[in-house]
């Protein structure tokens, strides 16, 4: 065999396995020796709604984002009990009415929720050269105004574990 085609196999290879293989298969083989920790807990916040709209940088990185949906269905993983509520601080479970007495509140609204924080673990297979997330916790933030309609911040009205 000429050494030209023998350096291309390996690419040829490649692009079949890039054509013809999904990473979806590959990670559901994944075993856990094979997997390499990157991230055991870490935990970081995600905006999903921006209330400045003069800030195009922020506006464009929540474009995608359907921020009414999402939120609605976390709370309907909540309301269906699929899914449990728990307070920010003591870390106790709340009942359905804990988070209907949250939606009565006048600083709250759904539509304010505007960031997430995740607290997650981050695995990495270098077979597959694939990240793998694993969710424990998602915690809900609204956004707190002053008396002027200006942000003054985020306020935690809980979080969802067990993803």
């Amino acid at each position: 065999m000429n050494a030209a085609i023998k350096l291309m196999i390996p690419f040829v290879f490649a692009l079949i396995c890039l054509v013809g293989c999904e990473n979806k298969e590959a990670s559901t083989h994944i075993s856990n020796n094979q997997l390499k920790v990157w991230a055991d807990t870490i935990t970081y916040d995600v905006l999903i709604h921006n209330p400045d709209s003069l800030n195009n940088w922020e506006s464009n990185k929540v474009k995608h984002v359907k921020q009414k949906e999402l939120v609605n269905d976390l709370f309907e993983l909540i309301y269906s009990g699929k899914k449990k509520a728990y307070h920010y601080y003591t870390n106790e479970k709340l009942s359905t009415s804990d988070i209907k007495e949250l939606e009565q509140d006048p600083r709250f609204d759904r539509d304010k929720v505007g960031k997430l924080q995740f607290k997650e673990t981050w695995l990495f297979s270098q077979n597959y050269s694939d990240i793998h997330k694993e969710i424990h916790e998602i915690l809900l933030a609204y956004e707190i105004y002053d008396d002027s309609g200006n942000l003054r911040g985020y306020k935690a009205a809980f979080y969802l574990k067990d993803f």
